[in-house]
């Protein structure tokens, strides 16, 4: 496995290209947990399933490991090779579950190296590759002891190393912080950012936490209810939603419902020009749903505020003040502010919103 490194960082020629084509998924029972869907996938790449639970991302990975299989007439091909119906064993995939699935029975070193000897590499080769991967987990002093004396981040860092340990084409990796602590879980993602960087394999990483894909993908896939709803960059899948779904499910999100007219919404007791919203169409003149973050809304002087509105919770979150206020729309709404100002709960606040920072769509 090659680590020369290309511009970004990531190693280069040691990924595997993968391609759905048509793939859908139907259970015995007849319950359809995906619609036919294409999805391809960069060597090299970390791309995101990202998605409510239920949604049909975890349902992509075992077809993509070879744990279930498409229905009639999808294909998989893992670069130019046709995987569609090959087993797990046959498409050297390397897995990380939630669970971390190790042997108890079996001292760290062993667990690293269980997958190589199943390949049948030999002991000197064996014990070589164990090493380099216990010493790029920065687990090397850990060598000797069983699973069961290790925290849940030590256990982890063997799983990833036993899946890598192998040389797979393709890493899956399931959910696999969401049984850590919040501080463990970012420190965990740093680190495995850094590693599938470092390696340049091809991995596709199933999670729920938005942050967390934000974090890790080069490409989001998001899920809704068995179909893709969009796929991009994390900028792209924050900044330019392109449902009503993805901009409320990707980030704090607000909606107001409103009127437009050629390119004017009322708001309050004023009109706000909406056209400079990023997909902003004359087509959603009319009733419409206007999306924006928690930055998409300011504090403002009175003689700049689009509305008025009361705070109802003021949150310190460190870097920015996380304000809640009611009165703009049916619903309460977030605003970010500057973590030094001072706002109180029932005060009376000025607002405005941030036209490029505004998504439209027209209401159901």
């Amino acid at each position: 496995m090659t680590i020369s490194q290309n511009k970004a960082g990531r190693a280069q020629d040691a990924g595997t290209a993968i391609k759905l084509t048509n793939c859908a998924k139907t259970f015995a029972d007849g319950t359809r947990a995906l619609m036919p869907f294409d999805l391809s996938i960069n060597a090299g790449e970390t791309l995101v399933l990202l998605g409510p639970s239920g949604c049909g991302k975890t349902t992509i990975l075992r077809m993509i490991a070879g744990l279930e299989f498409a229905d009639a007439g999808g294909a998989i091909h893992f670069g130019d090779d046709d995987v569609t119906r090959q087993s797990i064993e046959q498409r050297r995939v390397g897995m990380v579950f939630q669970s971390y699935a190790l042997f108890p029975n079996m001292t760290v070193a062993e667990n690293v190296a269980y997958g190589l000897k199943v390949q049948k590499v030999a002991k000197a080769e064996r014990d070589q590759r164990v090493r380099e991967m216990l010493e790029m987990m920065h687990i090397d002093m850990l060598a000797d002891r069983r699973v069961d004396q290790l925290s849940g981040g030590q256990r982890q860092r063997v799983a990833l190393a036993r899946a890598i340990a192998p040389r797979p084409r393709v890493l899956l990796l399931d959910e696999p912080l969401t049984a850590l602590d919040a501080k463990l879980r970012v420190r965990l993602r740093t680190e495995i950012n850094a590693l599938l960087r470092k390696l340049g394999i091809t991995a596709i990483y199933v999670t729920h936490d938005q942050e967390e894909a934000m974090a890790l993908g080069d490409r989001i896939v998001v899920m809704q209810k068995g179909e893709i709803a969009q796929i991009g960059t994390p900028q792209e899948i924050y900044r330019a939603p392109k449902t009503p779904f993805v901009a409320d499910f990707v980030g704090a999100s607000n909606c107001l419902k409103v009127d437009i007219e050629n390119g004017r919404a009322l708001l309050g007791l004023v009109d706000v020009d909406v056209s400079r919203a990023w997909n902003a169409n004359p087509a959603t003149d009319g009733l419409s749903e206007i999306y924006f973050r928690a930055d998409g809304l300011m504090l403002c002087a009175p003689d700049d505020a689009h509305f008025t509105a009361t705070v109802e919770a003021v949150s310190y979150l460190g870097e920015k003040l996380r304000v809640t206020v009611a009165g703009i729309g049916d619903d309460a709404v977030m605003v970010d502010a500057d973590p030094d100002s001072v706002v109180t709960l029932g005060e009376t606040v000025h607002c405005r919103l941030v036209p490029e920072k505004l998504t439209v769509f027209a209401a159901n």
